[in-house]
């Protein structure tokens, strides 16, 4: 299995491949993907929006435990809504204190070395921010050119 999938420019050098209905359940789950969906699992844990996909696939474990809850409970509804309230936000903060360990995880079980999604997170966020920061220096030399050529 190759550990690098990225070529240069962090463009993937294999296809990715979205798994679908039952198998993205799974995976939303906890579960494992076949190998088809390794470079899959590797954005899905790594592109721009990877908190985001997180917190999602854990509402959608949270939230149907909550309904049942709230549904089938047969106490007084202020105190089913206070303690699924109380443990949903339990469970969600669980969540957010292990997501990085969570996020290395799906790698490490899609065939990844650990510790690789850490490494490129880093790696795209300082390629953004020496990004930006040129574009602000590009910036401010075309103003101060402006200026000079008014003066």
């Amino acid at each position: 299995m190759p550990t690098e999938v990225f070529g240069a420019g962090g463009i993937a050098t294999e296809p990715s491949y979205r798994p679908q209905g039952f198998r993205f359940l799974w995976y939303a789950l906890g579960g494992s993907l076949p190998e088809r969906n390794r470079t899959w699992v590797l954005h899905d844990t790594t592109c721009r929006t990877w908190l985001l996909r997180h917190f999602a696939r854990t509402m959608l474990i949270i939230v149907p435990v909550l309904v049942l809850y709230l549904a089938f409970l047969p106490t007084s509804l202020p105190i089913r809504l206070l303690t699924g309230l109380t443990f949903s936000g339990g469970v969600f903060l669980f969540s957010l204190v292990n997501i990085l360990v969570d996020s290395d995880r799906r790698a490490v079980r899609a065939g990844y070395p650990s510790g690789l999604v850490a490494d490129l997170r880093s790696t795209r966020s300082n390629d953004h921010h020496r990004l930006a920061n040129y574009q602000r220096r590009e910036r401010i030399a075309h103003r101060r050119s402006r200026r000079s050529g008014r003066a």
